[in-house]
């Protein structure tokens, strides 16, 4: 095979997600590729790089053994939530932390500041909950849910778009997929904590 390009499956073995996830990478414009004749897509190596340092510049721990499967998240011995959020915001971002600390219930945060290493962290991180902006840099947030739709790494996640963009706006630019949840930003951290909450009790603490 040419040294240039990868298949789907040594693609997906590199970057430490699921085939289907390389795929919906692909389809969205993730990752840059083409078909053989034979209907085979071939995968840019550059591509794959660019995701590998991009991975290599946030630290990002190695992805589950088990691309589909959801395992309880562990705090010191506790459930904990994991929580991904992608917003370019910093002071955003360091309200959100303050206010997580004070959840009855531990919490994994992990933040990114724009779309594709959020889609990356996505992959890798396996998060409970998505929070995330709509116009973010170098992969906006509808771009990124795009990519993430369908991947089994994400298909327990519960997905909130925190924007500024009001609905029409989000009509115009594509909309949505059906699993997130539009919120008007900036939320009232009440709110987000009672998500939050609610978001915990639901997966871990079910009636």
């Amino acid at each position: 095979m040419n040294d240039a390009v990868y298949s789907t499956r040594q693609a997906a073995d590199l970057l430490g997600v699921s085939v289907r996830t390389v795929q919906l990478w692909v389809e969205a414009g993730t990752l840059k590729a083409w078909k053989t004749q034979g209907g085979h897509r071939r995968i840019e190596r550059e591509s794959v790089q660019a995701i590998l340092q991009e991975r290599q510049g946030q630290n990002s721990p190695a992805a589950p053994d088990n691309p589909t499967s959801h395992n309880m998240p562990v705090c010191d011995g506790e459930p904990c939530l994991r929580v991904l959020v992608v917003e370019d915001d910093l002071d955003l971002l360091a309200i959100y932390r303050m206010a997580m600390e004070h959840l009855p219930f531990p919490v994994e945060l992990r933040c990114e500041q724009d779309g594709l290493k959020g889609l990356i962290a996505a992959g890798n991180f396996y998060p409970d909950v998505l929070i995330v902006d709509l116009n973010l840099p170098k992969l906006d947030g509808f771009a990124m849910l795009k990519a993430l739709a369908d991947a089994p790494e994400t298909e327990h996640t519960l997905i909130y778009v925190i924007s500024a963009l009001n609905a029409v706006d989000i009509h115009a630019r594509g909309g949505l997929p059906s699993n997130a949840t539009a919120l008007a930003k900036p939320i009232p951290i009440a709110l987000l904590l009672q998500l939050l909450s609610e978001a915990f009790h639901a997966q871990y603490l079910p009636s």
